[in-house]
This record gives structure tokens, C-alpha cells and sequence, in this order.
């Protein structure tokens, strides 16, 4: 989101849903070409806001899933687009195999193929 203010406007929120017990927050980090910078000390300062469970994604690989969960600063990666590309993507993350690339144009349906098009890597099962 092209805010200005939206790092100040999450932590706060953060601080409400933390006096309300919410049980979790998914924040999805902007993964365009020229989205907005994230502070780095964003997640230290939103883990100090909130106790619950943090669920975040957006261009995650598995190094940078590693650190922001042994770092506690996250309790769950969601991978999206790596997800849909590679069915079989805990197999590829567990053995450092190549993801597949996303062909933008499929999703949705929108070249007439969808999601469960994109195969298994070879000798991956």
C-alpha cells in the first residue's frame, strides 16, 4: 500500500488486536518491482506489539523463511506464487531443488490453463 503512514498505521493496529487476544495476523508484504521499502526493524517492532501468531509472505525463499523463523520474529512463511508453481514445493525446499518459475499469464485462468498445470520436478515424488 503506497502510504506513508502504514508502518505506524500496522503497529498500532497490532497493539489493538494484542489487547483483544486475536489468535493471528497475516501480513502479506507488497512483492512488486516498486513497492514500498519495509523498515527493518518493522518486524522486531511488530513482534514487540504483538504476542499472537504472525503469519507473513511475499518473496520468501527458504534462507529467508529460515531467518525470519528462527529469529522469532514470524511463526509461519506463506509461500503463494512458489506454491502454485511447484506442487511439489516442500520436496524442493527440504532438497535445495530449483523452484519453477510463475508464468503470470496462467493465473486465474487467464491464458485457458490454470494452476494444477505446472508439474511435479522429475524424480521428485
Amino acid at each position: 500500500m503506497a502510504d506513508p503512514e502504514i508502518v505506524d498505521t500496522i503497529l498500532h493496529a497490532a497493539g489493538e488486536l494484542e489487547k483483544l487476544n486475536v489468535a493471528y495476523i497475516h501480513l502479506s508484504e507488497a512483492d512488486w518491482d516498486d513497492a514500498p521499502t519495509i523498515p527493518e526493524d518493522f518486524p522486531h517492532k511488530l513482534r514487540a506489539a504483538y504476542s499472537g501468531r504472525i503469519v507473513v509472505a511475499g518473496r520468501y525463499d527458504k534462507d529467508r523463511a529460515g531467518k525470519i523463523l528462527a529469529d522469532g520474529l514470524a511463526d509461519l512463511v506463506a509461500f503463494g506464487r512458489p506454491c502454485v508453481t511447484n506442487p511439489d514445493l516442500p520436496k524442493r525446499l527440504q532438497h535445495n531443488l530449483a523452484l519453477a518459475d510463475l508464468d503470470g499469464a496462467t493465473l486465474f485462468g487467464g491464458d485457458g490453463s490454470d494452476d494444477t498445470d505446472y508439474a511435479p520436478l522429475a524424480g521428485c515424488d
